[in-house]
């Protein structure tokens, strides 16, 4: 065996049967009476994976509220970006698949890599103990994880954000802002709008918080259109 996932990984690790069991899909069971799957593995280094991504932000974003973190978290803990990560590692070539799951691409599937790539780090946890899965997983996931701290969508200053993203076509965004309520219980309201067209919208106890409210909204959205 040879390729990109040997040169991170300790060789107590690569050379133990658990390493080699997190590459078996359940497919292969079926054509393997009596030999396990790498599920089990998957479910342990998926908690794992939670817990050292969540420890690593924490420590990293110390002014950041919970529902915040938990957004940044879910940029790198998906099956989307465990599946690239697998991939650029060449985990794809090294899974024990069925011939029939081969044969429908199950290799190039992004959810059988991520898979494979949280039952790795189950086997990590087993073999290395806590420490030695941390180091691991921040090794493969580094730069995921440095693009996720350093993202201008999750600052607390989204106007400044959304300004900063738009100035790259010329556009600026214009605030339409409104209320309701009597004065000591007042609920703002905040409309995005560029190039007259509404792209966001968002609500706070003042003028402020409604407009930056409505930025986020808006950084959300065209993130989602790109």
């Amino acid at each position: 065996m040879g390729g990109p996932l040997w040169e991170v990984l300790p060789l107590e690790l690569v050379s133990s049967d658990l390493f080699r069991l997190a590459f078996t899909h359940r497919s292969s069971t079926s054509e393997k009476p009596g030999v396990d799957s790498n599920e089990r593995l998957e479910f342990l280094g998926d908690a794992v994976l939670q817990l050292v991504v969540s420890e690593y932000l924490f420590s990293a974003l110390d002014s950041y509220q919970e529902g915040v973190l938990t957004k940044i978290r879910a940029t790198v803990v998906n099956s989307r970006t465990l599946g690239e990560v697998a991939a650029s590692l060449g985990v794809g070539d090294l899974i024990e698949m069925s011939k029939g799951e081969e044969a429908s691409g199950g290799r190039m599937k992004g959810s059988i890599l991520a898979d494979a790539l949280e039952a790795i780090f189950g086997a990590c946890y087993l073999v290395l103990g806590l420490k030695g899965a941390k180091a691991v997983i921040v090794s493969l996931l580094g730069s995921q994880l440095e693009a996720a701290v350093a993202s201008p969508y999750f600052t607390s200053d989204y106007k400044s954000a959304l300004q900063e993203r738009l100035a790259r076509t010329g556009d600026l965004p214009v605030y339409e802002t409104s209320w309701e309520g009597p004065d000591h219980q007042r609920v703002f309201f905040s409309t995005v709008r560029v190039n007259s067209k509404t792209l966001g919208r968002g609500s706070g106890e003042s003028k402020k918080l409604a407009q930056q409210d409505a930025a986020r909204a808006t950084l959300e959205a065209l993130d989602e259109s790109t």
